[in-house]
């Protein structure tokens, strides 16, 4: 009953993130190219910061939560921290303070992904590797229908139905939003059973662990090459999930209420998509899966870049859906397999950087092909579509390279 129970916690937590994300990516997003005017390589740049912050500092805490952390110490902190700092992004915003605002997304952005080193190894402690994939799904399909959730809450303050704070009606969903997170967050870090572990035997130690457990990872397992392809794909599907909205904006004209609609279809299918690639890859295997939902992708975006019809992006769109939803259960679900077993929250947590790290080259490509090519007008964003299509095929390049074999336990490194 307790693992029962740890489960529902862990999937309610990523039911309860999805609030963040639906507000700021489709709304935030909007209220700083669109209604403000800002560049889109600045924006994009947000994500581009806080992914090198985030690849600076990631690996040391994936050691000492091998060694010493708890994972749900962490995930309280950085819950925390993003609570705060989205918080002031709002308010910068309703101030009108651009600049502010877009650095205290930075920060808040920074602490959203840190807070993924902290929450996927949990994954560990759910359950065992012939049924990973699936408690993997329960979490995505968490997330995707704290997203159909996050729409309706956004919904009548995006229409503005209802203002309570004088602002726009892009900014005034915001901090529903955060107060959402902050409600539906509680019940995982109050109540998450998680083995408690050893003392911090001390930070110079830990630092020097860090360097020599790496080296002890990349050198004698298969998780390198996955996490080289992982960076290619994932941070292009990033990318292009970041900037939907202004392609639906920009290039299609579609007004906010039908932006809505289309989310909502892309999250139902990402719902089907999480939980049926996860039963997917529990039958015929995590890496055979993951290069068909890939070639999926490869060619998803490819036609959403060159099709002309309305009704025909919708369509893609929808499937693409189905494909978010299957990439990251899949590649989770994989990440468990490949990891060596008394390095599992290290290798997370270089998952967790080329997860949110790997939103690094993908965005200021897009972002310097959007605002150098502005006198392309729309057919830029299809340009940058094309771009990412490219990327997630060097991706799977590296996948169909990966060997997926039985777990070691690796020697400690000294």
């Amino acid at each position: 009953m307790k693992n029962k129970s740890n489960i529902f916690l862990w999937a309610l937590y990523d039911f309860a993130n999805s609030f963040i994300f639906i507000a700021f990516f489709l709304y935030f997003s909007q209220w700083v190219i669109v209604d403000r005017g800002t560049p889109d390589l600045w924006f994009n740049l947000c994500f581009a910061v806080s992914s090198l912050i985030l690849l600076a500092t990631a690996p040391f805490v994936g050691t000492m939560l091998d060694n010493s952390w708890r994972n749900i110490s962490g995930l309280r902190l950085t819950t925390a921290a993003v609570i705060i700092f989205y918080t002031l992004t709002v308010f910068s915003s309703l101030r009108g303070a651009d600049i502010l605002a877009l650095i205290f997304f930075t920060a808040g952005q920074y602490f959203f992904v840190l807070s993924f080193t902290f929450y996927t190894p949990l994954l560990n402690t759910l359950s065992t590797p012939k049924k990973c994939g699936r408690v993997s799904g329960f979490g995505i399909a968490g997330n995707s229908l704290g997203n159909i959730s996050a729409l309706f809450l956004a919904l009548p303050f995006a229409t503005g139905k209802i203002n309570l704070f004088g602002g726009t009606n892009r900014i005034e969903t915001l901090l529903p939003a955060v107060a959402a997170f902050l409600f539906f967050s509680l019940p995982m870090l109050l109540f998450f059973k998680e083995p408690a572990k050893n003392a911090n035997p001390g930070l110079l130690k830990e630092s020097k662990l860090c360097f020599a457990q790496t080296k002890n990872l990349f050198k004698f397992s298969n998780v390198l090459m996955f996490l080289v392809a992982f960076a290619f794909f994932n941070g292009a599907i990033l990318t292009v999930i970041n900037n939907f909205p202004i392609v639906l904006e920009k290039l299609w004209n579609a007004p906010d209420t039908t932006k809505t609609y289309i989310l909502f279809g892309t999250v139902i299918a990402s719902v089907f998509g999480s939980i049926a690639s996860g039963f997917l890859a529990d039958h015929f295997g995590n890496k055979r899966v993951l290069v068909w939902i890939i070639s999926g992708w490869i060619t998803a975006l490819f036609l959403s870049a060159i099709t002309f019809k309305f009704s025909h992006y919708v369509v893609l769109a929808i499937a693409m859906g189905f494909l978010v939803g299957g990439s990251l259960t899949v590649s989770r679900s994989l990440m468990a397999q490949l990891a060596p077993k008394n390095q599992h929250n290290l290798a997370f947590a270089y998952f967790n950087i080329i997860e949110r790290a790997s939103n690094l080259a993908g965005p200021i490509i897009w972002g310097l092909i959007a605002s150098m090519l502005v006198a392309r007008g729309p057919f830029r964003y299809r340009i940058s579509t094309i771009a990412m299509s490219g990327l997630i095929l060097l991706g799977f390049i590296f996948l169909v390279r990966v060997r997926v074999g039985r777990n070691k336990k690796l020697k400690p490194a000294n």
